[in-house]
């Protein structure tokens, strides 16, 4: 992770917590968030140097480029489409030998955004280990989630923003995930989320639709929902280009693209804060 801090203690900060990568295959989700990182230490982005100056001088940026490390390194050398960690995490068809040897093979891997312990289990999960969506046994089962959720829960008293970034279908993502019925700050989620789509628009064009999770498909055990249960009221999820074309074999020439958009998101979203 990354501590971005100017001046005071970070502790003594209100934190805007950023993450991407937690999906093994999602590429670009962990190059924008390096991209923002380099725009908060003015590598990049002079024009808009002044705004994250000022914001750099009071908030503390806790930052996660890469939260599946083990599956984004079996994505580059074994399967570029893999999802999940990499742990074993079963049998194929749940058949094994009575000394626990696996018949047809073995499973690996969880999906670390099904694993946190939130409605955990109940949608949009799937309780066969080969799965795509196969959210464990129980939650934090994983060793990212568990260092995660750890570091977050310590923290969640401090924390104002909780941003996932994930790829692709161009979405602005609010919660919550497993319940159809409108949250609490359901107002609140809408504007934040009004004005992250139109800075993302005004920058090259590009449509993100600003829904709640629950309407692109209902998903428990989400670290987007896990936060806002801790009561982090602003916590989101942004799915990145493309809309299907490319999907997560998004062309290089777009890496860029997507960070300049978001970018501005961001900072449209924090000056919502």
């Amino acid at each position: 992770g990354i501590n971005a801090e100017y001046g005071k203690q970070w502790y003594q900060r209100r934190v805007r917590g950023v993450d991407g990568g937690i999906h093994a295959r999602e590429w670009v989700s962990s190059a924008t968030v390096m991209y923002i990182v380099n725009s908060l230490l003015g590598e990049v982005e002079p024009s808009l140097q002044s705004k994250f100056q000022g914001l750099m001088n009071k908030y503390q940026f806790v930052i996660l480029p890469m939260s599946n490390p083990d599956g984004y390194e079996f994505s580059r050398t074994g399967n570029r489409f893999w999802r999940k960690t990499r742990r074993p995490s079963g049998c194929k068809y749940g058949y094994e030998t009575s000394d626990g040897r696996c018949i047809y093979g073995k499973c690996y891997g969880v999906d670390p955004n099904r694993n946190w312990d939130i409605d955990f289990g109940r949608q949009g999960v799937s309780k066969n280990p080969c799965s795509d969506v196969y959210p464990g046994k129980s939650a934090f089962t994983e060793k990212n989630t568990q260092a995660m959720s750890s570091w977050l829960a310590k923290h969640a008293s401090q924390i104002d923003l909780y941003l996932s970034f994930h790829s692709y279908s161009q979405l602005f993502l609010k919660p919550v995930g497993y319940d159809r019925n409108p949250p609490v700050d359901a107002a609140m989620h809408n504007a934040a989320g009004s004005a992250v789509v139109n800075a993302i628009y005004g920058t090259h064009g590009k449509v993100y639709k600003n829904i709640r999770s629950v309407e692109l498909y209902p998903t428990s055990g989400s670290s987007q929902d896990w936060m806002y249960s801790k009561g982090v009221k602003n916590a989101y999820t942004i799915e990145l280009r493309d809309t299907g074309r490319h999907g997560f074999q998004l062309p290089a020439s777009q890496i860029i693209p997507t960070g300049e958009e978001n970018v501005r998101g961001f900072l449209a979203l924090l000056e919502t804060l």
